[in-house]
């Protein structure tokens, strides 16, 4: 993408690393549903999510503390679920498109497109009403473009196998995701984990709170400036609250969401509010 004004060339170097942090950004994941869905049945969630941070983590240290940085403003569309395929299995997946700006003091840069896409299968352990676990592998491809400033991916395709374990009591439930993300170029693996807890607090609202926690654990020497996108390291807790409506719209659960980036390593430090809804069918 081409600035609004002429920039120096030491501008021009800060935008690509702004670019770099775009594309990490786009990279959550979904949540975690270890109940696999009868055949046929599923749930599909889509939402609009916004993200705002004037102030970036450390260049070199995983922690809290930030400094000020470029302004990102991140709009996103992302679509959600899974479909019941018989035998224990589920189609899963998590599809994004996004409109991301990053303000200089002399420019501002912006971008608009699919980011990267996840698909893949999630297999049912035990199954029970109050229990559940399952294995899944997902997919992550590059259909965002890498060479935009800000980027829209990583450019690089991703394998995510995870365990995924809940239980579901009268009034609360908790689910529990962790794996590797693994990039096939080899530069780099990352490890996720993603917790959540929901609560009823009446007899239509949940409350909901999630952690998430990635890591990048392996890194193949110096990593190219183009694939710095793979080097994740976030801590990222979030409340939602989830309205279950009566009667003909009782599978319609639409919800309000906040996130905050609360702990990081070479990125951005925000907070992002989203809103939705759940179909269930």
């Amino acid at each position: 993408m081409k600035p609004t004004r002429t920039l120096s060339p030491r501008a021009v170097r800060v935008a690509t690393t702004a670019s770099v942090v775009a594309c990490i950004l786009a990279s959550g994941p979904a949540d975690a549903d270890p109940w696999i869905p009868a055949a046929g049945h599923g749930t599909f969630k889509p939402m609009l999510r916004y993200y705002t941070a004037d102030r970036s983590f450390s260049e070199t240290s995983f922690g809290t503390s930030t400094h000020s940085a470029s302004v990102k403003d991140l709009w996103q569309l992302r679509l959600t679920g899974n479909h019941g395929i018989g035998s224990q299995l589920a189609v899963e997946y998590d599809l994004r498109a996004a409109q991301i700006s990053v303000a200089h003091t002399h420019a501002t840069y912006r971008a608009t497109g699919w980011q990267d896409q996840l698909i893949g299968l999630n297999y049912g352990l035990r199954q029970t009403r109050t229990f559940a676990d399952s294995v899944n592998v997902d997919l992550v491809f590059p259909t965002g473009s890498a060479t935009d400033n800000p980027a829209l991916s990583t450019g690089q395709t991703a394998v995510e196998p995870d365990y995924q374990v809940g239980i579901a009591r009268r009034g609360w439930n908790a689910t529990l995701r962790v794996g590797p993300r693994i990039f096939l170029d080899g530069q780099a693996v990352q490890l996720r984990a993603d917790a959540t807890l929901g609560v009823r607090i009446t007899p239509r609202l949940t409350l909901g709170g999630r952690m998430f926690l990635v890591r990048t654990v392996h890194r193949s020497g110096t990593v190219p400036a183009e694939d710095e996108g793979e080097l994740y390291d976030l801590f990222r807790p979030g409340l939602k609250l989830e309205y279950h409506p009566q009667g003909q719209f009782r599978n319609w659960r639409p919800f309000v969401g906040y996130d905050d980036y609360l702990a990081g390593k070479g990125m951005h430090a925000g907070h992002r509010i989203f809103i939705g809804v759940s179909l269930r069918y």
